[in-house]
């Protein structure tokens, strides 16, 4: 019989992207409901704590609205919103941050690793080693990125708290818009690096140096291969 080659209807990537968003909004909601509950949202409803903690779990991914008061939030919701800004949105849609993709990758790799397997396998595929090698160079560059940026305004800006100079770098880079209050209070030099992060965050880091850095030319042999432990 002639085999029957069935068109799929959701694809690979956007299994991995549905998948991690759904973990992201859940595990962001659960953790802002749980940090803020007699925090920044006491005095409210059940339902109205539910909801904010859902719309403040999606908006430092997608958005830069606030419905509460971010300085009023304690530090560890403040560094929940952080890391959900430097995750961002997918590849394919108009956000910042590093991608749903590229974070899913790495977690899928990390897993990949720890079961001593030398390939990433997802929903009966392989990864390609290309993507794999993309998702790692785009982590490590936007960590490198962002640890010199905090390292340069703490220097510009020695009256201003290193919390809330790392929240502006992470909301610059992740293109969100969010502040502590702080944006009005940079000196120029300070509002200049910021405006370099929103630039590195809109084109992306990986694309931008790759097209700054010389590409090499693949050699027709391969090195012996070693281990670094």
């Amino acid at each position: 019989e002639k085999a029957v080659n069935v068109p799929r209807l959701i694809g690979l990537n956007t299994k991995v992207v549905l998948n991690m968003t759904l973990i992201l909004l859940v595990s962001g909601t659960v953790l802002l409901a749980v940090f803020e509950w007699n925090g920044v949202f006491a005095g409210k409803s059940v339902l109205w704590k539910i909801t904010q903690a859902f719309f403040n779990s999606a908006c430092p991914r997608t958005a830069g609205f606030v419905s509460v008061s971010l300085p009023q939030m304690c530090i560890q919701s403040i560094m929940l919103y952080m890391f959900l800004m430097w995750i961002g949105g997918a590849s394919q849609s108009t956000a910042g941050g590093i991608k749903v993709n590229t974070f899913a990758v790495a977690l899928l790799n990390l897993r990949a690793v720890m079961r001593g397997q030398d390939h990433v396998e997802v929903y009966n595929r392989e990864l390609t080693r290309n993507s794999v090698h993309q998702a790692n160079a785009t982590i490590v560059l936007s960590i490198c990125v962002l640890c010199i940026s905090v390292m340069v305004m703490s220097i510009l800006e020695p009256d201003i708290s290193v919390k809330n100079l790392l929240f502006e770098c992470f909301s610059a880079i992740g293109t969100v818009g969010s502040s502590l209050d702080t944006t009005p209070l940079l000196s120029t030099a300070g509002k200049i690096v910021i405006i370099f992060l929103m630039f590195f965050g809109r084109v992306g880091l990986l694309s931008l140096f790759s097209s700054l850095i010389a590409q090499k030319k693949t050699r027709p042999y391969r090195l012996m291969k070693s281990e670094i432990e």
